[in-house]
């Protein structure tokens, strides 16, 4: 079963010191159930990083004022508020959480009074690209797919090798800015004459650019699209 929902992972992509955080366990925690979360019908994600464990935990029961104003403690809890983020794709569906081995399947807990279910894991933190880290990098294992329309126009980042990121979310307070972005990478726009997916599935790298910005991949190109 796929479920729906306009966000996608980006990282605080900061430097964290683990040692000295002590995590409290979940009020409860369901793992691999075979149930596809239950969403308000809210189009954007609120997700906490959980730093011990390199997880990101999401959900859409909150508004963007309770959220604002929430701030866990990250000594107590072992985790990180993630901004509130806003999907370009037409619909986002999320396969599976990292550690189950069957799509549909999602593992739960509970927290601050609210359910959130994992939606992907962090492998690696950085790298970082370009003079004055203009684009910060992470890798994070996930089962996303995001679909496009005949028509739609798709934004894509393109690396000195060739490789092919694919826009897929921003800040929700961020407008529209052209991002300086680090010698030889470029931005191309594609107007897509059918209809596309993209699959980010497994290892996937998450490239921020300055204004937040995150494109995802590599993916593969559709053909026959006007630039």
């Amino acid at each position: 079963m796929k479920m729906k929902i306009a966000l996608f992972l980006l990282l605080p992509f900061a430097i964290i010191s683990l040692g000295a955080l002590a995590a409290i366990k979940p009020e409860s925690k369901k793992a691999c159930l075979n149930q596809p979360p239950e969403l308000t019908g809210q189009n954007i994600g609120f997700e906490l990083i959980d730093v011990l464990r390199r997880q990101a935990w999401i959900t859409t029961d909150w508004t963007l004022e309770d959220y604002s104003d929430f701030s866990p403690s990250l000594g107590s809890h072992g985790l990180i508020k993630n901004e509130p983020r806003v999907g370009f794709a037409t619909k986002t569906s999320v396969l599976r959480s990292p550690s189950c081995d069957e799509d549909g399947q999602f593992t739960y807990q509970t927290r601050f009074g609210r359910t959130f279910f994992h939606i992907a894991d962090i492998s690696q933190i950085g790298p970082a690209y370009g003079e004055n880290r203009k684009i910060k990098a992470a890798t994070v294992t996930k089962y996303h797919r995001l679909q496009f329309d005949p028509g739609q126009i798709i934004s894509v980042l393109l690396s000195p090798a060739g490789e092919a990121f694919i826009r897929v979310n921003r800040p929700v307070e961020v407008t529209s800015i052209d991002p300086e972005l680090p010698q030889d990478w470029t931005i191309q726009e594609f107007v897509l004459s059918g209809s596309w997916q993209a699959d980010l599935f497994g290892k996937v790298q998450v490239l921020r650019l300055e204004d937040g910005t995150s494109y995802q991949g590599p993916v593969r190109l559709p053909k026959g699209n006007s630039a």
